[in-house]
């Protein structure tokens, strides 16, 4: 059951984004009796099994565009919907290795950047990893089964193994591969990218929402784009600023401010709530805020097969190949990666992804 709050109580706990990392924290918060108002600036999306028409529904219109050596005009994928962009990623729930936990270390000095090791290591976040694996019933942990193999993954393995490679095994994936959660078993759809119609992918739209939602503490407020954070005078923050549906300017209250925007909004909303006490925006004594972004590279290569591979029937990865994760000189570039097999879902039948 859904709550309502007032714009001038100061109590609640305002959390903006409804995404992975909102949602589990509105859930975990309203379970320990803490009421909140969680800000979504999408809608709620109704999921349909076809990977271009939910990209067109889910997809952040605003213009937003990183910037960089690699391409300045690289557009960002960000998900705008209730859920956020956990409703379409493909499930895939790996752990950082040890190495990359000290990429400085590991690497060296890179030019043009800023690398440092990690303040944590693989070790201490280990506990934090296996709690989440658990909520998620991440496959091939804890007991959990792996999801059964399918033609292009099985294609994969085979093709992998010939060319000398041997750490070829099942991709650790948030799919049920059994009941869990009070969400059911994966059916093989094949349509994990698109959203799962019936839940058995883990997002914060199935899992975690409707979880924070039963407490009664919980109110989600979609079309609701932040402005800016405001704070009191000892620095707390105290209230957000964001424009509803209607176009509207409101206030809401807050006794704290939990900022869930992935990875591009978050800092924009740090550095829109400059303040005479804070100039530089919100968290940016350091004047690194919005700076040294790192994305997910990843190249891919388009397959044509003389017989039918039937690659969209099941989950879109089952097998990697983990044999490329070690970062080495030799490859011309930092860092490592691995190969997996997915279904296209446009006109060649499958596509190989690595990974890097």
């Amino acid at each position: 059951m859904s709550a309502h709050f007032e714009l001038d109580d100061d109590k609640v706990v305002v959390v903006i984004g409804s995404g992975a990392g909102g949602g589990t924290l509105a859930a975990e918060l309203t379970a320990n009796g803490v009421d909140v108002v969680c800000l979504e600036a999408g809608t709620p999306i109704d999921i349909v099994q076809d990977l271009p028409t939910m990209y067109q529904r889910i997809k952040w219109a605003d213009t937003r565009l990183s910037e960089g050596d690699l391409n300045p005009k690289l557009p960002v994928f960000i998900g705008k919907a209730v859920g956020g962009t956990s409703v379409i990623w493909g499930g895939v729930a790996l752990r950082l290795q040890a190495h990359e936990f000290k990429a400085r270390s590991s690497y060296g000095a890179v030019p043009g950047t800023s690398l440092i090791d990690w303040p944590v290591t693989a070790e201490e976040l280990a506990p934090w990893y296996e709690r989440a694996e658990r909520r998620m019933g991440v496959t091939g942990k804890h007991g959990n089964p792996f999801l059964a193999t399918h033609n292009h993954s099985a294609l994969l393995q085979v093709a992998a193994r010939k060319l000398g490679y041997s750490n070829v095994n099942g991709g650790h994936m948030a799919i049920n591969a059994v009941q869990h959660d009070n969400r059911p078993a994966c059916r093989q759809f094949g349509f994990c990218a698109a959203g799962c119609v019936i839940g058995a992918k883990w997002s914060s739209k199935h899992a975690e929402l409707p979880r924070a939602e039963a407490s009664g503490r919980f109110e989600l407020r979609t079309e609701a784009m932040a402005e800016r954070i405001e704070h009191d005078k000892s620095g707390r923050a105290r209230a957000v600023v964001y424009i509803d549906r209607n176009g509207n300017r409101r206030r809401q209250k807050a006794r704290a401010v939990c900022l869930a925007a992935n990875g591009i909004e978050t800092p924009r909303l740090l550095l829109l709530s400059a303040s005479g006490q804070h100039p530089d925006g919100l968290a940016n004594s350091s004047g690194y805020v919005g700076r040294n972004l790192m994305m997910n590279a990843h190249a891919t290569v388009h397959a044509v097969f003389e017989e039918q591979l039937n690659d969209y029937k099941g989950v879109q990865v089952t097998r990697i190949v983990h044999d490329l994760y070690e970062s080495d000189p030799k490859r011309g570039f930092y860092g490592g990666g691995g190969y997996d097999a997915r279904p296209f879902m446009g006109h060649t039948p499958i596509m190989y992804s690595l990974a890097m």
